[in-house]
């Protein structure tokens, strides 16, 4: 089994990895700041199923589409920053709107996210190198990462919904006159996650 030391090192990484914004949390923050809390926390739900994809990837040893998604890198990065510049122009162009008349379905908020995850191939190569680090007993890898992929999910799925009601509060606080504001500043976080994923390199 994995050490007391190796599991408590492990958890602090997560915490600070669900921390640190990136494509996926601007989408659940944009999200949030123009269709509130619903719609955000289903957005979310989507990333994190596309998160546990890639990680029970990584957790059965599938090194070949670990591969697959490495020599398609730029291909996957490009379009998920195209994706998430549409979405910024379709919430540009409806600032101001009531939420209702441009808010995702359940279906498509959670298609949003699990988009955007797998739009990302640096996340799922970086779950197989990182994952690896914390394993203690070499002779019996595969249950130690499927432990460590369980509570980074689980880290993740908490920091995400975290995310989506701070900007929901934030889309309260902004409402009536400062809504076509909120809804703008919703937008440029959807380039900002776009930018960044055209800024990602495969290390």
């Amino acid at each position: 089994m994995i050490s007391l030391e190796s599991l408590a090192l492990f958890v602090l990484a997560c915490i600070a990895l669900a921390m640190t914004p990136g494509p996926n949390v601007a989408l659940i923050v944009g999200t949030s700041l123009k269709h509130g809390r619903r719609a955000g926390i289903l957005t979310a739900t989507g990333v994190n199923v596309g998160l546990i994809a890639q990680l029970a990837v990584v957790a059965a040893g599938l090194a070949y589409l670990v591969e697959a998604f490495s020599h398609h890198f730029d291909l996957v990065r490009y379009c998920g920053a195209a994706y998430l510049v549409w979405l910024a122009v379709r919430q540009w162009r409806s600032a101001g709107a009531p939420p209702a008349s441009s808010a995702p379905s359940a279906h498509a908020a959670l298609g949003r996210g699990l988009a955007v995850a797998f739009a990302n191939p640096k996340t799922l190569l970086f779950h197989a190198a990182f994952l690896p680090q914390f394993v203690t007993n070499a002779a019996h890898p595969v249950p130690q990462i499927a432990l460590l992929a369980v509570i980074f999910a689980a880290i993740a799925l908490i920091g995400d919904v975290l995310w989506a009601l701070a900007a929901d509060r934030a889309r309260a606080a902004l409402a009536g006159r400062f809504t076509r504001i909120a809804d703008r500043v919703s937008a440029g976080i959807l380039v900002g996650g776009a930018a960044v994923l055209l800024a990602a390199g495969r290390r």
